[in-house]
């Protein structure tokens, strides 16, 4: 292995992407082992308990990094920007207006396997929901989420997700 200051910046992005997606690989492990043992309903309990309480940590963490200050959608869009959640999927931030942002994921490796399996019953919506409700907060408590577009899909061609983020006032 090169040593990391060796990569050139199209190595590093993949390296980073291919990271993203070994952490979203072993949240599903995870997922699919508790599950095994406690069933359906305490898995999603604790998956959705760990990613509201991972969502401060990656706040502060990226705020501290980054040297991201301040509160709003601006702050928000810039610390999700730096969360290594996303790198590993295909998503888009698009400004509404002044006082919304969409936020829309385009290629979701979970979603993907949940399809993959014939999953009945999706995490999506309450563990993302839990993770972005908490990441929000973390920035600023005068945002909303709502969720504008959630699984199941209708193609694998269309959009994952959509989110919108709202100042209130």
């Amino acid at each position: 292995m090169r040593d990391l200051d060796e990569l050139s910046r199209e190595e590093a992005i993949h390296y980073l992407k291919f990271l993203s997606g070994l952490a979203i690989a072993v949240d599903g492990l995870w997922f699919m082992a508790v599950e095994k043992t406690a069933g359906f309903d305490e898995a999603l309990r604790m998956d959705i308990d760990v990613w509201a309480g991972y969502a401060p940590v990656v706040v502060k963490r990226i705020r501290r990094e980054f040297g991201i200050r301040g509160k709003g959608l601006e702050a928000l869009k810039e610390v999700i920007s730096h969360d290594p959640l996303w790198w590993s999927m295909d998503f888009r931030i698009v400004e509404d207006s002044t006082r919304r942002l969409a936020f829309e994921v385009w290629d979701c490796p979970s979603l993907i396997a949940q399809e993959k399996i014939g999953r009945d019953t999706l995490t999506c919506e309450p563990v993302e929901r839990a993770y972005l409700d908490a990441l929000v907060q973390a920035v600023d408590p005068g945002i909303k989420v709502e969720a504008l577009k959630l699984p199941p899909r209708k193609s694998s061609d269309g959009v994952c997700c959509r989110w919108a983020f709202c100042v209130e006032g």
